[in-house]
């Protein structure tokens, strides 16, 4: 009897131990300008107290792609502190976009794309439009966006190879994006559990079209740098390849602490 006691007091001490574990979540964020572009159209949302992070890259223009991914962050945030939901948070990026076109804000043709991602009772939720991604890294690198582009369209009809894309005239054409020729988009997301030490890498074609994934992959693995070092390292790995198109990254790394 005394035995049954003490296991159901261990029993109930371990059980407030884990209701006081919670997540902790961390994050890092940069952009840059590159080598060859005079401005920077890429933009990004930084908003850890709302579970909420993205990337935007404009497209247009000083007079154009830096107000469209402006417009698109700015848009983004007020919607999920509004209480929307992240598909129609990012849809209505869209309508703001057109709007924005409409009230003489910018330039006809403005458009930019978006990936996001909101954290919500240790799930994840990623959406996007147009090529900006999102990567996870969790043991191994993988990409949960998927390119709305040409040469996606492409690959997925088994009209090119993996390896013809980087050398594809085409490679850069997107087949959506907010804003942009006044067409409706679809916005793609998924979902998933998340898990300790996932690092979560949002960002532009700036990295991705200039950084190969298994460089990626092993600045995200190294145990040694901290989350801003390695955003910095992937900035400078892609300054390094060529720094053709703006960049911009958001690291967002999930952990576990215990409340005090």
């Amino acid at each position: 009897m005394k035995y049954k006691k003490v296991v159901t007091l261990l029993s109930n001490q371990i059980g407030r131990l884990r209701s006081k574990c919670v997540m902790k979540i961390d994050s890092a964020a940069l952009t840059d300008t590159g080598l060859v572009r005079t401005n920077n159209e890429d933009s990004y949302l930084n908003l850890p107290e709302y579970q909420l992070w993205a990337v935007a890259d404009g497209m247009g223009g000083c007079e154009g792609g830096e107000i469209a991914s402006a417009i698109a962050i700015s848009q983004l945030k007020n919607a999920i502190v509004a209480g929307e939901d992240l598909v129609t948070a990012i849809e209505q990026c869209h309508q703001a976009v057109e709007q924005a076109v409409t009230d003489g804000i910018g330039m006809k043709g403005m458009g930019s794309t978006i990936v996001a991602l909101n954290i919500k009772d240790k799930q994840y939720q990623i959406a996007w439009v147009g090529d900006s991604r999102c990567y996870l890294w969790r043991s191994k690198l993988k990409c949960l966006s998927k390119d709305h582009s040409y040469v996606q369209l492409m690959l997925d009809q088994g009209l090119i190879t993996e390896a013809e894309i980087e050398s594809h005239p085409y490679k850069h054409a997107i087949t959506q994006a907010l804003g942009g020729i006044g067409s409706p988009v679809k916005v793609d997301s998924v979902t998933g559990i998340l898990k300790q030490a996932d690092i979560f890498l949002l960002c532009s074609d700036g990295l991705s079209g200039e950084v190969l994934a298994d460089d990626i992959e092993q600045t995200l693995c190294s145990h040694d740098k901290t989350l801003e070092e390695k955003a910095k390292q992937l900035i400078d790995k892609a300054l390094l390849s060529g720094g053709e198109d703006n960049i911009a990254l958001i690291l967002v790394e999930i952990g576990t602490e215990m409340l005090k």
